[in-house]
């Protein structure tokens, strides 16, 4: 396989240790529906690399694929591994299987006439196959029941701020308190 040049890394989302608690408390849907993450580590997967807890990454051996291969599977992934999926709402058996399936079925046609093009060792196939399935169902499978398990989750943790401005003015404590009209 020919030599490549490591592409930069996804930064990771950090959270600033200076931030307001409600600041980060209300960033935590950041967190919780990026699945920037999930791509990246798929990225990893297909270098044959690993992040160590620093950071740090470490590869393992030769890539599944070359790059041109690694970049054409991302660019597939990400159409479906997004936040806007996650927060969507799709039926499993009417629209999930049968845009992964689609999407499967392309990938499988690119892995068997491209690889020569991709250095891709035909038994990894299915490994390359396998890694994609399994980002691309959970990140959509979140989306089932319209994306309860994370709309519950918020509908019971977002505080709904009001402000009343009248003849843009904020009227204060003592405005209200004595009726005053700004």
């Amino acid at each position: 396989m020919e030599q490549y040049e490591q592409p930069p890394m996804v930064q990771q989302l950090q959270s600033s240790p200076y931030q307001s608690p409600m600041n980060n408390y209300g960033s935590s849907i950041l967190y919780l529906t990026n699945p920037e993450n999930e791509v990246f580590k798929l990225e990893l997967t297909l270098r044959n690399q690993i992040q160590d807890k620093d950071g740090n990454i470490k590869t393992l051996g030769e890539p599944l694929l070359n790059d041109r291969g690694i970049g054409i599977i991302i660019g597939i992934v990400q159409p479906m591994v997004n936040q806007i999926t996650i927060m969507s709402s799709l039926d499993t058996k009417k629209e999930i299987f049968p845009l992964i399936l689609a999407t499967s079925d392309t990938l499988i046609k690119l892995l068997a006439t491209k690889y020569k093009e991709f250095d891709l060792n035909p038994c990894y196939r299915d490994m390359v196959l396998s890694s994609f399935n399994n980002i691309t169902f959970i990140c959509m499978k979140r989306a089932v029941s319209d994306g309860l398990s994370d709309k519950k989750f918020w509908r019971g943790s977002v505080q709904e701020i009001h402000q009343q401005v009248n003849g843009g003015k904020k009227k204060g404590i003592l405005d209200r308190m004595f009726n005053r009209s700004g």
